[in-house]
């Protein structure tokens, strides 16, 4: 591999040679920007290389850093949500310091690249999603999203997923040395918890559902408790116990900017301190538990240095400290998942003699767990470093410089966990759900647990370490009215993570050309020629090439006088890009699993044993992503912008086994190979207004950005019915049975059975009450064949974004809605135990409040209750599929800045600001938050305020 790597090299640098020999240099070539607002001049981030606006020919969309701090977030990348047309960010947890959503570049082309496999690169070089949620938003200079393949087709074989380009603060050459601090405090508070039902309600409706399956009824007298003070017949409200209704958060960071023309520098400190929800964790000592705590310390220090007039160093050097704290006897799904399934009526917090109450049922006081059982804690470090060159070698030909750059990123987490355990006890009961009393008229208990005297382990540690490497050559030349630019880079890179035996290395040569004529018509190729370690020799490397071309119309004569439009391009780009997975490695390989051995000697020992498992394929390659993309940009009267893309993908050698039977008696099974086909298609637009008067200024931009799959090829079983393939729909395309209504009495004939006509279910016998389906092939049973599919899946395809603002004598107003369209959520898979009441001794919520009776036949809303699970209603239908879009009003933000006058003139800026976050949702979901669907620790909203100084 090394060898061909050197090969490579030597071509390539030959041929770059001699493109670039013999020229004759020019003035830098700029556009006019007398009509044109000046952005067009602006450079791109395009991650491996910077291009001015204008010349670009890819569908890139820049986020300024600014605009992040606009929201007060834990993790970095909730800062993005609806911000960047093309990306999708999914919410997921709100727990502090576990908050990790999942990115998306224009949706979704193969079922096998999840999110957050899109490369994200941090000052030019590639890290892991990790390394970005602690960075701070104040040390962000800019955001940009690569998304066709002209602009990702030099990350060859990784750019298949998308890129995501972040920019952190340099230096700049001042007067003064700038000095920067801001500081804020806020308030959350949870947004939306599932709402269960009171200790009376669940003893009632329990009953209810006792009859229904045939059962006398549990609780003689439900009105015992409607009382809040009766530990026999408790009425706990779980959550108001759990949950304060707020808690605080805070930021403060200091920044210091300044240099010269021969060293400029940026450094930053940021400290960060989160809060959780949990109530009086500490009540009886802080070493048995905790809130949920999360604290993080940012330092970073960014150096240019000319070292002399023709040799330029860059070092960027960051490090991140990040310490959680959470209660040691539930993780926060386990917590929120029995907040949701432990009926009120089920015991008391502390019983009457003041031991913690119980249940050998639920055996979860989460009160007891919170208060009394440890602390689990983590300690993450991550460690960022670059370092790269600039040399020019005007001496050799004009335009021309030498370039390179190594990067050493690294994180470690380590876990530690103190527990201690007590014992808790359970009231016993009669038949008449009255406490049994001893001949002392005390009430008798039933011990659970033991208790433990303290104990601190490590638990745990996890690793990931990045290191790449490049070397190459940059060329800018003017000849006459023709400019070309172009890069030659060679890159190597090696990744290692906890859990792995061998390192991800990739290794290849990335380069471009773009060509301009009279700032009119621009060409540009770009490619990598690129392998990867994990395939068979002879088939590691492919060439992954892009054309791009544009045409700046409003330069031509027929425009350039125009009044109304100051700036317009045409855009198109043609090209690919691939895709590996960590889940398809060395598929070349012949592998052997774990077999049941044999059994040898007289005293009968076993042996293990290994069989064939996954048999080889020496031709696994990636997969490739073609992609066509058309865009145009526009200004018009100087005040209007608009930038709209339509892009059409086809992925191809997408990793599947073929659908085919192999006998038992062969021992193996059939391999991967890349036949896997989904088209992927879209538009994206930006529309934005902006107002410049003199003392009152504002703007209006709006995004909006759309993207639909099919699967065009898969391997799948033989149906019946086109309906039930998974080709000719979107991946993960909810389907299910057709819901039509509830079986009513008049179903059914006197001794149970279902009258003649009526459909039967192949999953359950079937009562009144119970889901009813449509029989969508006549045969009068209810299967897998009556199924269909319906909406879309989890994932939206519309993506929408609203920004507006203004600046008025030193006030400023910003506001940000967020809107997801074309979303489909799933309640049987999302919400399980929220539509399920009395299952597995489950809780019951407000879901279940209308549920099927004789009385209620013609207005119930979910199925008869039963303490029985019953297969007939657990069936993916369209009964449990829901509208998934909403509207969040993201973020919201008053400030004003003080007149400089009297000693306020020692200072550059005073700002002080008013911050929402989240503040508003519309269209809340069955009572549920419609992101996460209240499922996990909760969401939460913010209010903060805090001030900027400058001086």
């Amino acid at each position: 591999m090394i060898i061909q790597y050197k090969k490579i090299w030597g071509l390539a640098v030959a041929f770059f040679s001699l493109v670039t020999a013999n020229a004759q240099l020019s003035e830098s070539h700029k556009i006019d920007s007398s009509k044109a607002d000046s952005s067009i001049n602006n450079l791109v981030d395009l991650g491996l290389r910077k291009e001015k606006a204008w010349r670009t020919t890819g569908a890139t969309f820049t986020l300024q850093g600014k605009e992040l701090t606009q929201m007060f977030k834990g993790n970095l990348l909730n800062t993005l949500q609806g911000r960047i047309p093309g990306l999708t960010v999914v919410t997921g947890s709100g727990e502090p310091g576990y908050d990790n959503p999942t990115l998306y570049v224009r949706g979704q082309s193969s079922w096998n690249i999840q999110g957050n496999q899109l490369v994200v690169l941090l000052d030019g070089f590639q890290v892991d999603l990790s390394a970005l949620s602690a960075l701070s938003s104040n040390e962000i200079e800019s955001v940009t999203l690569l998304k066709d393949a002209a602009a990702t087709a030099m990350f060859g074989l990784k750019g298949g997923a998308g890129v995501l380009s972040i920019r952190t603060k340099v230096g700049k050459v001042l007067p003064k040395n700038e000095l920067v601090l801001n500081a804020r405090y806020g308030v959350q508070s949870l947004i939306n918890h599932p709402e269960v039902m009171d200790a009376y309600n669940y003893t009632t409706f329990y009953n209810q559902a006792l009859v229904n399956d045939g059962f006398l009824p549990k609780y003689p007298n439900p009105e015992l408790y409607k009382a809040t003070n009766d530990p026999i017949h408790p009425n706990v409200d779980w959550y108001n116990q759990m949950l304060n209704n707020s808690s605080a958060i805070q930021d403060y960071n200091l920044s210091f900017r300044g240099g010269t023309k021969t060293a400029r520098y940026f450094v930053l400190m940021d400290y960060e301190n989160y809060t959780g929800l949990y109530k009086n964790a500490t009540a009886i000592d802080k070493d048995f538990g905790t809130n949920a705590k999360y604290n993080k310390f940012n330092l970073r220090a960014n150096v240019e240095i000319n070292l002399s007039k023709n040799l330029l160093v860059t070092t960027n050097i960051s490090g991140v400290t990040e310490d959680r704290n959470t209660p040691s006897g539930f993780t926060a799904s386990q917590l929120f998942n029995n907040l949701m399934m432990l009926p009120s009526a089920a015991f008391p917090v502390k019983n009457p003699n003041g031991t913690w109450g119980n249940s050998s049922v639920y055996n979860f006081n989460p009160v007891e767990l919170l208060q009394q059982n440890g602390i689990y804690s983590s300690h993450t470090r991550t460690l960022q470093t670059d370092f790269s060159f600039k040399q020019k070698l005007d001496a050799i030909t004009k335009g021309l410089n030498f370039i390179g750059g190594v990067s050493f990123n690294n994180q470690y987490a380590g876990y530690y966990q103190t527990l201690f355990q007590v014992k808790s006890y359970e009231i016993t009961k009669d038949a008449n759900d009255m406490a049994v009393l001893d001949d002392s008229g005390n009430v008798v208990y039933k011990t659970i647990g033991t208790n433990s005297p303290g104990s601190s382990t490590d638990v745990g540690t996890q690793h990931w370490n990045r290191n790449t490497s490049r070397l190459g050559f940059n060329y800018d030349r003017n000849f006459g009215k023709s400019t070309i630019t172009g890069v030659l880079l060679g890159n190597r890179q090696s990744y290692l993570h906890n859990g792995q035996y061998y390192a991800v290395r990739t290794q290849g040569l990335s380069t471009n050309i773009t060509y301009d004529y009279s700032q009119k018509y621009v060409v540009d190729f770009s490619g990598a020629y690129m392998g990867s370690a994990d395939f068979a020799p002879g088939h590691r490397y492919g060439l992954f090439p892009a054309v791009g071309i544009a045409w700046i119309a409003s330069k031509e004569d027929f425009l350039k006088n125009s009044n109304a439009i100051n700036y317009l391009k045409v855009r198109a780009s043609y090209g690919s890009t691939g895709n590996i997975n960590e889940n398809y490695r060395f598929l070349y390989e012949e592998m052997a699993n774990g077999a049941n051995g044999w059994i040898v000697g007289s005293s009968n020992t076993s042996k293990g044993g290994k069989a064939i498992g996954q048999m080889a394929n020496a031709n696994a390659s990636w997969e490739l992503k073609t992609t066509f993309n058309v865009g145009i940009d526009l200004q018009l009267w100087k005040n209007l912008s608009a930038t709209i893309d339509a892009f059409s993908e086809k992925r191809t050698g997408i990793f599947q086994i073929p659908s085919a039977d192999v006998p038992d008696f062969t021992g193996f099974s059939l391999p991967y190979i890349n036949s896997g086909i989904v088209q992927n298609k879209g538009i994206e637009a930006v529309l934005g207004y902006k107002s410049n008067g003199e003392s009152f200024q504002y703007h209006v931009n709006g995004t909006v950005s759309f993207a639909r799959n099919k699967i065009i090829q898969k391997s799948e079983n033989a149906q019946p019915f086109s309906r039930l393939y998974q080709a000719g729909y979107a991946i993960g395309q909810e389907k299910g049975l057709v819901f039509d209504g509830f079986y009513q009495e008049a179903d059914f004939n006197p001794d149970g059975s279902l009258k003649s006509g009526i459909a039967s279910s192949s999953f359950a016998n079937v009562k009144p009450g119970d889901i009813k389906y449509k029989d969508l092939d006549g045969n009068g049973i209810i299967n897998q064949y009556d199924m269909k599919p319906f909406g879309y899946n989890n994932v939206p395809e519309i993506t929408l974004g609203l920004n507006l603002g203004f600046n008025y004598k030193g006030f400023d107003f910003n506001a940000f809605v967020q809107g997801v369209m074309n979303r489909t959520v799933n309640l049987l898979t999302t919400a399980y135990n929220y539509t399920h009441p009395f299952v597995n001794n489950n809780n019951i919520t407000v879901f279940s409040a209308n549920s099927w009776t004789p009385e209620t036949a013609q207005t119930a809303t979910t199925p008869r209750l039963s303490t029985l699970s019953n297969a007939n209603n657990n069936q993916p239908s369209n009964f449990w599929l829901r509208n998934g879009n909403f509207f969040k009003l993201r973020s919201i933000e008053l400030g004003y800045t003080l007149p400089q006058k009297g000693a306020l003139k020692k200072f550059n800026s005073i700002r002080l600001f008013v911050n929402g976050t989240d503040l508003f949702t519309f269209n809340k979901i069955d009572g549920l938050e419609p992101e996460n669907l209240s499922m996990g620790y909760p969401l939460t909203k913010v209010v903060n305020f805090g001030f900027n100084m400058k001086f």
